[in-house]
């Protein structure tokens, strides 16, 4: 049973269905990787435990936050699990309106027509377009558990569309648990979508099952069912973390055409949480697939981190408050050595893939008990002192090998004005 304990009623094989298992050959060239990212902080990230619920205040900050990095979409919330979550929605729409944001504003809603109604309501009482993104479980699994079948998913898709459209706002089919949906059920809900004139899909990760070649079999697999038919329609992705695979399964729906791929800051979210936002903003900005502030990306970081009362891991990729500082002598030497170069760029690139000052910051060389000489001298250089002295050296040197962990800029400072 792989680890599965069986129950009085088996499910049928199905019910364990992963595209991890398929391969699916590509029959076109890969489209160009154009695709952008889907902020999902003020809803799937504030569903994460344990997170503290921002006031609309910081919300409207973290707005801001959002489109001076360069985020151009945005999930901003559940508008129809309450009145209150109705007129906070609003709220957040019209600073977004009345600030000029260039961010396409999403709202995720159930298939139920008072989750539609709630976000149609947005558009009209703002005067904005808004994206709709309506989502219901298509997995056997989910379907095993929930009773439902086939045929009531289709049922309740064609309604969405139907409510969104005399609403005015955009349906956004988003499909949970896609990743663990047979080709079969997959086929009958994307014939609904052809058939109700659907033009973008969310295939989601839900339980952060997939592994790369999982989704991009699926994102294959999707894309040549719908240009079979002659359907163009625009996918998206939504991944979680569960094993750790979020963000290069996120890349992966990127290079294989997805427009828009969905990301938290910080990865925040239910359970491991959601693919990493700032993550996607930093290797799409290093590979030059678009281009973001990454100084207004850390300002962003620091204050989610606050509000939310997230801590940054130390070793976060290109975040954290460790990931720019070495105390190998080796890396030293190199660091020193481009430094005295004069090349900025360089010197952020010799040991470190993500350069330091992209994000306001420089790289850092400690001194303790593992460090060389080349440690000390790459301190004294940038401080202004006399590398070549070495009695400076020898005396940080001693100190550092008895000391329990790095010295500090004034331990340093103390021991060289000890010595002259």
């Amino acid at each position: 049973m792989n680890g599965r304990t069986a129950g009085s009623s088996s499910p049928s094989p199905d019910v364990w269905f992963n595209w991890n298992a398929i391969r699916v050959a590509a029959e076109q060239p890969e489209q160009p990787y154009s695709g952008t990212f889907f902020d999902e902080t003020l809803r799937d990230g504030l569903q994460a435990p344990n997170i503290r619920n921002p006031s609309l205040e910081q919300k409207l900050r973290l707005v801001d936050h959002m489109a001076r990095s360069g985020v151009t979409s945005a999930d901003l919330g559940f508008p129809g699990s309450d009145p209150a979550a109705l007129r906070e929605c609003v709220d957040l729409a019209k600073h977004i309106v009345k600030n000029n944001y260039p961010l396409a504003q999403g709202y995720a809603g159930r298939t139920h027509p008072s989750d539609i109604n709630a976000i149609c309501e947005i558009s009209q009482q703002v005067g904005v377009s808004v994206d709709a993104y309506i989502f219901i479980g298509v997995s056997p699994i989910r379907q095993y558990v929930e009773d439902w079948d086939v045929k009531r998913i289709q049922r309740h898709i064609r309604e969405s569309v139907t409510e969104c459209r005399r609403g005015g706002a955009e349906f956004v089919l988003v499909l949970e648990d896609a990743v663990r949906c047979t080709p079969d059920v997959l086929g009958q809900v994307y014939d609904v979508a052809i058939e109700t004139g659907v033009e973008r899909v969310t295939l989601c990760d839900t339980v952060g099952a997939a592994l790369p070649s999982g989704a991009e079999s699926l994102i294959q697999w999707s894309n040549q069912y719908f240009r079979d038919r002659g359907h163009q329609v625009a996918f998206e992705w939504h991944g979680h973390n569960d094993r750790g695979l979020a963000l290069a399964n996120s890349l992966t729906a990127l290079a294989h055409g997805c427009e828009r791929v969905h990301g938290t800051i910080l990865g925040i979210g239910e359970r491991a949480g959601n693919t990493s936002l700032d993550q996607l903003m930093v290797n799409s900005h290093l590979d030059e697939h678009g281009r973001y502030d990454l100084k207004a990306l850390r300002e962003y970081s620091d204050y989610a981190s606050s509000v939310l009362g997230v801590e940054v891991p130390q070793n976060y990729p290109a975040l954290g408050r460790d990931v720019f500082k070495t105390s190998a002598g080796v890396h030293a030497s190199a660091i020193l050595k481009a430094h005295e170069k004069g090349n900025l760029l360089v010197k952020d690139a010799v040991y470190s893939s993500v350069p330091a000052s992209n994000l306001g910051r420089e790289q850092e060389v400690l001194i303790d008990e593992a460090s060389g000489a080349n440690n000390v001298k790459y301190w004294l250089t940038v401080h202004g002192y006399d590398s070549d002295n070495t009695t400076f050296v020898k005396r940080v040197l001693a100190k550092a090998k008895s000391s329990r962990g790095p010295l500090t800029d004034e331990q340093i400072r103390q021991i060289i004005a000890n010595t002259e």
